[in-house]
């Protein structure tokens, strides 16, 4: 029996297509989907065109294999406080994830030549299933070899004492310490 092999991915942004490319090219890499496990670091929304089917496929992916990992990105944290915020009447909040790549994600759920009805919240064209799926990822997933993330981890502290805000957003402070956590860590979210 051979070993089964990990991989991830990040950073998917509503790019349905490019996925199912990517997704194929593992396949032709000799990727067992039930053997051999992929973790996504999150960000399946926001500037591309399918965020839709990019979430649907996700779902349906964690149904037919539970042992691949799904983690949130920045971008489905923003999305999920925009729809609080919208309810709270806080458009500032709201205007963060719009500006950010939402309203591209509202058109892949409201539809080509949908309006924008100002006193709905905008947020209300996403199947409720797929909100409640993005409340629910992991903010990381570790492995014997490796810590899996979407933005990084504050020195020196482990992935569970980290801020969950830093888990999603951090940068610099990551990207330039020399910190070893014992484990490589696998991140995306900074090109």
């Amino acid at each position: 029996m051979t070993e089964s092999r990990l991989y991830a991915i990040g950073d998917i942004h509503g790019h349905y297509r490019e996925l199912r490319a990517l997704y194929g090219q593992l396949l032709d890499d000799g990727f067992q989907p039930a053997r051999d496990r992929l973790i996504f670091l999150g960000d399946y929304v926001d500037s591309g065109p399918d965020a839709q089917r990019v979430v649907q496929q996700m779902i349906a992916w964690q149904r037919m294999f539970p042992h691949w990992g799904f983690l949130m990105g920045n971008h489905e944290a923003m999305m999920l406080e925009a729809r609080d915020a919208w309810d709270e009447g806080d458009r500032r909040r709201f205007s963060r994830w719009w500006s950010n790549g939402g309203d591209a994600t509202w058109r892949a759920y409201a539809g080509e030549g949908a309006r924008i009805d100002p006193g709905r919240n905008p947020l209300a064209s996403v199947d409720p299933a797929h909100l409640f799926w993005l409340s629910t990822l992991d903010r990381w997933v570790e492995t014997n070899r490796y810590i899996f993330v979407h933005a990084g981890l504050r020195p020196p502290l482990p992935a569970e004492q980290n801020d969950p805000d830093d888990l999603l957003w951090i940068r610099d402070d990551f990207i330039r310490s020399a910190y070893d956590w014992g484990k490589l860590v696998v991140y995306g979210h900074t090109p």
